[in-house]
């Protein structure tokens, strides 16, 4: 398919199973997930229909993009993208290859956090980043195994070998994670501006401004990643779909389960006719209260988690200086020597810093904006 094909084209070769290089089963798998999501997210059966969501599916960005091969990459800005596109357009073999890990069920929830991240790659050109750079990674992390261990020349080859062989799956998993780390946090910052932005547009609904204007008000605004989200869904509309079916697109690729309700509620407001600028004020307050009670669970789970990290940092490591100067002084009970210095300096330097590290990294994901 073309990538300047219009919607209506689109949508057509949807409706005949002929999409992006995609067979006609896996875009049944995608939109059967949609509906799923959709139906969870409180829309009707008829808003969650076949029909309606194919019209979706034919208009997203995400799918306009997925028209794009590795090889396309060759004429990106990024260096690093044009030496994969190099190395695709060099070997076949290999794009084939990315393009039937595209096929399977694990990409269609790539392409969804692709898209929720707005990372403008297709699911070929990032399993084909992603699978570069994963090797990479292991050559890296195997040199360093090697380096470590001269003048040792067998077990640096042998710690070489087995850094590589792990460090390219432990690379590309976290190559594989990263658009979903990256939606979330755009998640998180959708919630804390919504419940300002709906009560910005309800005002100027109620002042007679139209939903178009309402929206390019939001993006002038600066709203954070709430202002890009509605930029992309201001481009779709200009592009040829429908404000409902835009706005629609928004909430099911949307990495905030917030948006994707007030998405739902717009767009129904839109089909039936009800006051949208009242619509909005209950959203808002809703949004609001929400975060409110999220929060609040936050800070409950947090009086605990700092109670765990004061142990961790204070109570812990003067527990191993006793344990240690107890074994030391009495040699009868027969732990001499167990707990020296060495042991010491890997739970003091190691072992502790790496547990409070964890403990932040856990507060900083549970943290709700």
């Amino acid at each position: 398919m073309a990538v300047n094909d219009t919607v209506d084209d689109q949508k057509m070769k949807v409706r005949e199973g002929e999409y992006v290089g995609y067979s006609k089963e896996t875009v049944e798998e995608i939109v059967k997930r949609m509906k799923k999501l959709y139906v969870a997210r409180g829309f009707t059966e008829e808003e969650a229909s076949e029909k309606a969501l194919k019209s979706v599916v034919a208009g997203s960005r995400s799918m306009e993009v997925e028209t794009r091969g590795p090889e396309d990459l060759v004429s990106s800005e990024n260096k690093f993208y044009r030496f994969v596109g190099q190395i695709f357009t060099r070997f076949k073999a290999l794009g084939k290859f990315v393009s039937q890990l595209a096929d399977k069920e694990f990409a269609i929830k790539l392409m969804k956090d692709l898209d929720s991240a707005n990372i403008p790659l297709s699911t070929e050109q990032y399993l084909g980043v992603s699978l570069v750079g994963s090797v990479i990674g292991g050559i890296f992390i195997g040199f360093l195994g090697f380096l470590m261990f001269i003048p040792n020349w067998l077990n640096a080859f042998l710690i070489g070998l087995l850094g590589l062989v792990a460090g390219v799956p432990l690379s590309f998993f976290v190559a594989f994670s990263f658009p979903s780390s990256i939606a979330k946090k755009r998640g998180k910052e959708i919630d804390k501006v919504l419940p300002f932005a709906l009560r910005h547009m309800a005002t100027e609904i109620r002042a007679g401004v139209g939903i178009h204007d309402t929206m390019r008000d939001i993006v002038d605004a600066k709203y954070s990643v709430l202002s890009e989200e509605f930029d992309r869904t201001l481009n779709d509309m200009d592009k040829g779909m429908t404000t409902d079916d835009a706005i629609q697109a928004m909430g099911e690729r949307s990495p905030s389960d917030a948006l994707a309700r007030a998405s739902l509620h717009i767009v129904r407001s839109l089909r039936t006719g009800g006051n949208l600028a009242d619509i909005l004020s209950e959203i808002a307050k809703d949004v609001s209260f929400d975060m409110q009670v999220k929060m609040k669970d936050f800070v409950e789970k947090l009086s605990l988690i700092s109670l765990f990290y004061m142990f961790v940092g204070i109570v812990l490591p003067v527990f191993f200086t006793i344990l240690a100067a107890i074994f030391n002084a009495v040699p009868t009970i027969g732990f001499q020597g167990v707990i020296g210095p060495t042991v010491l300096m890997l739970v003091y330097i190691v072992l502790i810093p790496m547990t409070l590290g964890l403990i932040l990294y856990m507060v900083k994901i549970m943290e709700p904006t």
